[in-house]
């Protein structure tokens, strides 16, 4: 679709439906360009020019809610009104199709957005995972619990610490000082 990689800069790496809406708009903006290119027919491109604009204000409405969600309007500006600019400018045609912010004029349903529109990233995966900071600190945890249970934690130091968890009672567990390599066993009869 994109063909040259002119535009690569304005296909989101990792929001698929910024890339898809972006796709589509270089497909089918760069396809009327074409057949108004070749037909000289005014009305049709006029037509389609405001086709083309309904469906993109649309999608942003929908992508954007509604242009409610700051985080999404940034991207919306950046990877497709940007893009919009981008190939108006690389395309010379008399029946150039003006973007027309106005032209849907559909509002979504508000309860239909999301929750987290405004949040960041990393608010959204908090509220998304609960138990995130549970698990981030899991090592921690570990071996703040088989200290106590040996009651080892306050008297010994740390090579002690390893050497009492490493013999033939504590076998069930593999290396409690390496942080990649922790394995669980059933305890042995």
């Amino acid at each position: 679709m994109t063909g040259d990689g002119h535009y690569d800069n304005f296909l989101h790496k990792t929001d698929q439906a910024l890339r898809n809406i972006s796709m589509y708009l270089i497909e089918n903006y760069k396809g009327d360009y074409e057949s108004c290119r070749i037909q000289d027919s005014g009305t049709q491109c006029k037509d389609r020019c405001k086709f083309l604009n309904i469906w993109l204000n649309e999608k942003k409405s929908i992508y954007t809610s509604n242009g409610k969600c700051t985080f999404y309007n940034k991207l919306w500006e950046d990877y497709v009104e940007n893009l919009w600019k981008k190939i108006d400018e690389s395309i010379e045609n008399p029946y150039k199709c003006q973007r027309d912010l106005n032209s849907s004029g559909n509002n979504f349903p508000e309860d239909k957005f999301s929750q987290y529109c405004n949040l960041s990233p990393s608010e959204v995966s908090l509220l998304t995972c609960p138990d995130k900071a549970y698990f981030s600190n899991m090592w921690n945890r570990i071996k703040s619990i088989i200290k106590r249970k040996l009651r080892i934690g306050d008297n010994t130091d740390e090579q002690d610490n390893y050497e009492l968890l490493r013999n033939d009672e504590n076998e069930t567990m593999s290396s409690i000082n390496s942080m990649y390599n922790i394995t669980y066993n059933t305890p042995r009869n």
